[in-house]
């Protein structure tokens, strides 16, 4: 395997929807916070009143989701050997690119003022200018595309049964596989998204966070290759 490709699906990340700027809870946040509300990102733990109104809304307003699954990819030995690419597919048609060497906030709230300057300035450098984050308007399909994996597995509970640990040894014997795991709390997968994976493979009945299938997967494909990767 030169490289694992980790994409986190239908992230529950996306700016305070245009129809939602006007409610109460919005605006006191906003007030509180200091911030533009247009330029906020939607949490449920700030603005549950007014997201009852949304559709799909129990899968919307969850950026802590995406954050642990980076937060404890980012420091996972395949991580720091180059071979983990790691992206997220918001829900509002975003991708965020997380590149080499980035050492995330510890602070959620840190975290979500720097996806907030993402959705403005596009992109995050070092101090030699190399792209430490980036973010960029393109669908699921086109990363996808642009990847160009030789294997896509999308982790989903009603998909085929397998054992973890064999599907961390089939991906390390791929060149460049891909494995896509949802970023939302609940529901399914959307239609498209399904469209575009054709095999979905569940990990067993019991239901794990994303967080812990990321580390688990991550650490088996580690275990995997334990032969070129010197692990901690």
């Amino acid at each position: 395997m030169k490289r694992l490709l980790l994409v986190i699906v239908e992230a529950a990340v996306e700016l305070v929807p245009r129809e939602l700027l006007g409610h109460p809870a919005v605006r006191k946040h906003a007030a509180r916070t200091g911030k533009d509300p247009s330029r906020m990102l939607l949490d449920r733990s700030y603005h549950h009143a007014a997201m009852r109104r949304l559709e799909d809304s129990a899968k919307r307003g969850r950026p802590d989701i995406p954050y642990h699954i980076l937060l404890d990819a980012v420091d996972s030995p395949l991580y720091a050997s180059g071979d983990l690419g790691l992206y997220v597919s918001t829900r509002d048609g975003m991708v965020l690119e997380v590149g080499e060497r980035v050492r995330l906030p510890r602070s959620y709230h840190r975290f979500v003022g720097l996806l907030e300057d993402l959705y403005v300035k596009g992109i995050v450098r070092d101090s030699a200018g190399n792209v430490l984050l980036r973010m960029r308007r393109a669908s699921l399909g086109e990363l996808l595309s642009e990847l160009s994996p030789d294997r896509a597995v999308l982790l989903r509970e009603s998909g085929t049964p397998m054992a973890l640990e064999e599907l961390a040894r089939e991906l390390s014997a791929s060149d460049r596989p891909l494995v896509g795991i949802g970023g939302f709390p609940a529901g399914d997968f959307s239609g498209e998204v399904l469209g575009l994976f054709g095999e979905q493979v569940s990990l067993g009945g019991t239901s794990y966070s994303a967080s812990l299938l990321a580390c688990r997967l991550i650490y088996e494909v580690e275990k995997a290759l334990r032969g070129s990767v010197t692990l901690s």
